[in-house]
């Protein structure tokens, strides 16, 4: 991939990343009076879903997938669906030193989009990472304080969270 997107206005930038959203509800300590003391449900259930994203920095726009774990063949069809997405567009990936990141375009296995390049950032940057951005976002305002009590509930849990997104331009400055 050669210059810059003023010289090639079709290159679309996006930043990659995984999050994992857990059954599991976190204690916290919050204030009150205290002989009014709340008493808040938890789930004894352990479950976890996966989530790969990608959004692109100048549009927002943002593309998400729900798998049962992440591994390099999550990546690869990750990868294949965001090239399907835009494919008339140049793509750079950025994301992190993940070895099932890496493991993209080094071998017949894992081969890469003809229209995506990865651009990868230093390691252990995680505050470079534009996504971590968007999973923060996503989790403190529509995930916090939500208790599914088995894995289909935690499931149907995060499609909803997504789909409260679905048309949310991410754009932070």
């Amino acid at each position: 991939m050669d210059g810059t997107k003023a010289e090639n206005p079709d290159l679309k930038i996006f930043y990659m990343d995984e999050s994992f959203f857990r059954s599991e509800t976190p204690t916290t300590h919050t204030w009150g009076d205290k002989k009014d003391r709340k008493t808040i449900q938890v789930s004894s259930h352990r479950g976890t879903v996966a989530v790969v994203g990608a959004t692109e920095i100048v549009s927002g726009e943002h593309l998400e997938w729900i798998y049962d774990g992440v591994d390099s063949r999550v990546i690869r069809h990750f990868l294949s669906e965001l090239s399907k997405k835009y494919p008339d567009e140049t793509i750079a990936v950025v994301l992190d030193n993940a070895s099932y990141h890496k493991a993209q375009g080094n071998n017949l296995d894992f081969p890469l989009p003809d229209n995506i390049s990865l651009l990868f950032l230093p390691p252990y940057s995680p505050d470079l990472n534009y996504q971590e951005n968007v999973w923060k976002v996503i989790k403190e305002s529509e995930f916090k304080n939500k208790l599914a009590k088995d894995i289909n509930e935690l499931y149907e849990l995060v499609e909803s969270t997504l789909r409260a997104f679905a048309h949310h331009k991410f754009i932070f400055s």
